[in-house]
């Protein structure tokens, strides 16, 4: 009933499997009968769009709205409006910053990760930390809580990928750095990390570099 519903996840599977955009059209601002559920729904697309974006996505193939329940003509307009510029951008991996197939494997880590506890955490509590603050009182910005949240979608999306390369096989922390195109002193931060939450185990040792698993869910 109300767009504040809409789930960041949702939407990535909707990419995931095939759409070539999406349009979401919420309430006008200020008229909405569950008063701020349109605000929350522009906060959870923002981080949406954002993550895709990061995953090779082109923005532009998810947008938000506002209509009332009378602007019949201009509900019609903002599709058609959208549809055409759908066209012109083409099929899902044509106007992106990547290509299929490897855009449908990093549309599956960002599905994963806007599906994460931390993601949804954050940016539902995006309206407190731009009113009341932090539990320091500390007030942010709409820059720099948008600062923060690029940092914590980069951690995601990296720890995401990570796990999926080692569903995949074992691997070394330079083999990760090198396949996944991220800094070996981060990747090694990522991965003990997941060994400390038990995500990763141990495998092997080749030489002096310590081969890493992917811990299936029965052994956790």
């Amino acid at each position: 009933m109300c767009t504040g519903r809409m789930d960041p996840a949702l939407v990535a599977d909707a990419f995931v499997h095939g759409a070539d955009g999406i349009l979401v059209i919420g309430c006008h601002f200020g008229d909405c009968h569950y008063i701020s559920g349109n605000i929350i729904a522009k906060h959870k697309l923002d981080m949406a769009r954002q993550t895709l974006a990061y995953a090779g996505l082109n923005p532009a193939r998810l947008r938000f709205g506002n209509l009332s329940s009378a602007e019949a003509a201009k509900f019609a307009e903002y599709n058609t409006e959208f549809v055409e510029q759908i066209r012109q951008i083409g099929p899902l991996g044509a106007g992106d910053e990547i290509g299929m197939p490897k855009l449908g494997e990093k549309l599956k880590i960002a599905h994963q990760a806007l599906a994460s506890p931390k993601l949804r955490w954050v940016i539902g509590k995006k309206p407190v930390f731009l009113d009341d603050g932090n539990k320091y009182g500390e007030v942010f910005t709409e820059h720099e809580f948008n600062r923060t949240l690029s940092w914590i979608i980069i951690d995601e999306m990296a720890i995401h990928s990570i796990l999926a390369a080692l569903q995949k096989r074992p691997a070394a922390v330079k083999d990760l750095a090198e396949e996944l195109q991220i800094p070996a002193a981060d990747t090694l931060k990522y991965v003990l990390a997941l060994k400390r939450r038990g995500f990763v185990e141990l495998n092997s040792v080749e030489g002096q570099s310590p081969v890493y698993k992917y811990k299936a869910e029965e052994e956790c």
